[in-house]
């Protein structure tokens, strides 16, 4: 018997099973599954405005002005120089000088806010409240719990869609644990990870300098969706210690927060009765990127492979193709499918993965672990968001 057999024979002694996702890392014995093709829901093109182009240059990068199903019709920056940029980039002639200018244009459909984070609730909130469709960069809201329920408020009274654009929601690794979870692969998760690696991200250049000390947990939504994306769960209850290292923007009086932490690291209650702890940091050298894993009754998944006693109910594991002409992009390939998401909720009248409800619950948990790791860990209860 050879080393491959002897080890599928040991695997299926053990109960464990294993499934992998891709054609490079297909179960052994077994053909990867096809990509499920993309098919075009209508031949509407969704009329679209995009406001901002900063440093990260996100009002471009999501790929609106590729999608078959839209037509980016204007662009706004409140910088002119960085609006004539955006309006070459999406291929748009028709600017304006501000948000607030744009929401006026009646034949605008959907607005996509690539603003600065404190700003997201606000802008959607009045986008939504001109009657369009809105969607924001991370994270929904920023500082306050206030704010981003004035947006669930907005997003109800407007019956249009919202959505956070997410990155980890669809990266290849968390869109298969979602799959997988779906299909009743995992049972309950007893324990998932999310971590977030940036290191000195206070330092880079910001709108007002919004990104100077800002607490970590402020911007937790790349780690969050490690179980919120996963299992549209929510969060309950958290204890986060902080550390107060050496970044000079998270020192006492540096910044406009009141900071003192560069990294907090936060064990979380889900709502299924396990356990979830997230790690955000902008102070450890060597480590960076999105990651997280994930663990339950019956298998788990690091990265995009699958181990459990349930690989029979594993569905197709794989992102679907994009539309023709788009770019699946940055951050783990997901730019263009968060876009895509948008423009099908839209198109079928459906609500986008990342709701409002997922939103606030990737979201609002960072603020109440940032007011814990202040407190030396004390545990809070987390307000729950659902329809």
């Amino acid at each position: 018997m050879n080393d491959s057999n002897s080890r599928r024979t040991f695997l299926k002694a053990a109960g464990l099973g294993l499934t992998a996702l891709g054609s490079a890392d297909a179960a052994q014995g077994e053909e990867p599954a096809a990509v499920k093709k993309w098919e075009p829901l209508s031949d509407r093109k969704v009329r679209v405005g995009i406001v901002g182009y900063g440093r990260c240059r996100f009002g471009a990068l999501f790929g609106f002005q590729d999608h078959p199903n839209v037509e980016v019709v204007a662009v706004s920056d409140l910088f002119p120089d960085r609006c004539a940029k955006l309006a070459k980039a999406c291929r748009c002639e028709k600017t304006y000088p501000s948000l607030e200018a744009m929401v006026k244009d009646d034949s605008i459909e959907a607005i996509f806010c690539a603003t600065d984070g404190p700003s997201h609730a606000r802008h959607c909130s009045l986008v939504l409240d001109s009657g369009k469709h809105a969607a924001s960069a991370v994270p929904a809201c920023f500082e306050t719990i206030e704010d981003g329920e004035r947006l669930l408020e907005s997003v109800k009274a407007s019956g249009k869609k919202y959505m956070m654009f997410e990155t980890s929601s669809f990266h290849a690794d968390l869109y298969a644990m979602r799959q997988a979870y779906k299909a009743g692969a995992f049972g309950r998760l007893v324990y998932s990870e999310g971590d977030y690696y940036h290191y000195g991200v206070m330092a880079l250049a910001s709108y007002k300098d919004w990104r100077k000390g800002m607490p970590p947990m402020w911007y937790p939504t790349h780690s969050t969706a490690y179980y919120i994306s996963v299992t549209d769960g929510s969060f309950t209850e958290v204890s986060c210690q902080g550390f107060r290292g050496d970044l000079p923007e998270a020192q006492p009086g540096a910044n406009v927060y009141e900071n003192p932490m560069d990294s907090e690291i936060g064990l979380f209650k889900t709502s299924e009765g396990g356990m979830c702890r997230i790690a955000i940091t902008w102070g450890v050298r060597g480590m960076s990127g999105e990651k997280g894993r994930v663990g339950g009754e019956f298998g788990s998944m690091a990265g995009t492979q699958y181990q459990g006693t349930k690989g029979n109910l594993l569905p197709n594991l794989q992102r679907p193709s994009l539309p023709p002409g788009m770019q699946g992009g940055d951050h783990g390939g997901s730019h263009g499918y968060l876009t895509d998401e948008f423009i099908s909720a839209i198109l079928s009248d459906r609500k986008p993965m990342v709701d409002i409800y997922a939103a606030l619950n990737m979201t609002i948990p960072g603020i109440i672990a940032h007011r814990s790791a202040m407190r030396g860990g004390e545990l809070l209860k987390i307000p729950q968001y659902g329809p």
